[in-house]
């Protein structure tokens, strides 16, 4: 048992630990301030549409229910690295200083279910190195029993999460829908939303002559990916797209 809980952990281990070392440059919005004032608020806009996926709760789970399991109440605790696909060349990324093609963003995940199908779950992110914080919270419909076909799940998610960098904060809200397949080992899933992106700036981005404002925008959200459990363990790989940007997750864990 000692040997089979050491290579999970390791791995988890070593892709949290990778996520920090790359993050290197404070993504600090106040750098900005530094253009005139039509240039400086496009680039605010531009850095709120990348920091949407960095806010974004996505799904990291398959369809099932955690609470379908042997006993009526489910767990599930996990590291997850969300690899955010950027263009360094933008002018935002350029006057921030932010050179690498990916914001890493490892993060602790936890979710736990109760009889009837329904989850709830929460995701934490502090990255002092880059200036960012975050807390996330969804729950989920599951209502796979009600669908008459073999393996087949389904749910519904409603999910809301909360980013700060420094003087700008990014409020997500969203919904979706869910369809997978409830395998044995590997549990393959589709899910479809939309999300909500409100950007907000306070303190030095309003109080120059330069000030920035804040904006809304809503993005559809498609996100694939697999589960793969092996005992108590689980391994998710996810492939999502927030709006036209993309994002890539990794997530190892526990549950029971």
């Amino acid at each position: 048992m000692k040997l089979k809980l050491v290579h999970p952990l390791m791995l988890a281990s070593s892709l949290f630990i990778a996520g920090q070392a790359n993050a290197a440059t404070a993504i600090d919005p106040t750098a900005l301030l530094g253009q005139a004032q039509a240039q400086a608020q496009a680039s605010f806009d531009g850095l709120a549409e990348d920091l949407a996926i960095a806010a974004w709760m996505n799904p990291s789970n398959s369809a099932e229910p955690h609470s379908a399991g042997i006993i009526p109440v489910g767990v599930q605790i996990a590291l997850e690295t969300a690899l955010v696909d950027i263009d360094p060349t933008a002018a935002h990324w350029a006057q921030i200083g932010y050179t690498e093609s990916v914001i890493p963003l490892p993060r602790l995940r936890a979710s736990v279910g109760v009889p009837f199908g329904l989850d709830a779950g929460v995701m934490y992110l502090s990255l002092p190195d880059l200036d960012l914080e975050m807390i996330g919270y969804e729950v989920r419909m599951a209502f796979g029993n009600y669908i008459p076909v073999p393996f087949l799940e389904a749910n519904v998610r409603y999910h809301t999460s909360t980013l700060t960098a420094g003087d700008m904060e990014i409020a997500n809200t969203g919904f979706a829908a869910m369809i997978g397949a409830n395998l044995p080992i590997v549990k393959p899933y589709i899910e479809v939303g939309t999300l909500t992106s409100t950007s907000t700036a306070s303190g030095a981005l309003v109080t120059g002559p330069v000030v920035l404002a804040g904006s809304e925008k809503t993005y559809t959200t498609t996100a694939i990916g697999a589960k793969l459990e092996l005992a108590f363990f689980i391994i998710n790989a996810e492939y999502a797209t927030i709006g036209d940007r993309t994002s890539t997750n990794v997530k190892l864990g526990f549950e029971f």
